[in-house]
């Protein structure tokens, strides 16, 4: 599986017999810089605020996944779970669905806007993780200290940040670096290419490059 970084929380994940889900795609005004001309057969959406949602963006029909709850499509099981994008049981800015869904034998997590800890049935619900998919930007979701809490909670093997400050943003988060501080980091590198004989050390982060967002291959702001 070769997981790419569209930039803010939107990511395209392409299985090893071509199938491609791309997670949380936004609108190019909302978040200030250009989504890529986009081909996918699934996307998933977390939330309807506009630097996660824009589906339109998407070519090729795709079989959209919103919501709490199971669904399938392509043969694939997505479980949606009820979440908060706030630490206020979502009465500041809504809900918001975690995705979890396995692909080529690894076990995927996208927080989508999450906006505090995870509750002991939160945990229950999600279950094993192998790639994390979680923001650290603050302000909005979790920050640098919340996503750390959360990353001792699931104990993924890689974690992928996302929903932070880059270059080219149009709107303020705290940066990526307080949540790189002390952790094994590899990158920022364009993508992230792993299978399941890959998954034998735990706990480090990757670091992926998005120009579009100004984040380039092997140096970060």
């Amino acid at each position: 599986m070769i997981a790419t970084w569209l930039g803010h929380s939107c990511f395209r994940l392409m299985t090893q017999n071509g199938i491609t889900v791309i997670m949380d795609p936004f609108h190019e005004e909302e978040v200030g810089y250009p989504l890529l001309r986009l081909h996918s057969d699934i996307v998933t959406v977390s939330h309807e605020h506009e630097d996660h949602n824009n589906v339109a963006g998407v070519s090729g029909h795709p079989q959209v996944i919103r919501g709490p709850g199971r669904h399938k499509a392509l043969g694939i099981e997505f479980l949606g779970v009820a979440s908060s994008h706030d630490d206020a049981g979502g009465g500041l800015r809504g809900q918001n669905t975690i995705f979890c869904f396995s692909l080529d034998g690894i076990r995927i997590c996208h927080l989508g806007d999450l906006g505090g800890p995870l509750s002991r049935p939160l945990l229950q619900a999600i279950g094993p993780v192998d790639l994390l998919f979680l923001p650290v930007g603050g302000r909005y979701t979790i920050d640098a200290v919340g996503a750390d809490g959360v990353m001792r909670q699931l104990r993924p093997v890689v974690a992928v940040p996302m929903h932070y400050r880059t270059r080219n943003l149009s709107f303020e988060l705290d940066g990526v670096h307080d949540f790189l501080k002390g952790r094994t980091v590899r990158g920022p590198v364009k993508f992230l290419q792993l299978e399941r004989e890959d998954l034998h050390e735990k706990g480090w982060v990757a670091l992926l490059s998005c120009p579009e967002a100004g984040v380039a291959d092997g140096s970060i702001d």
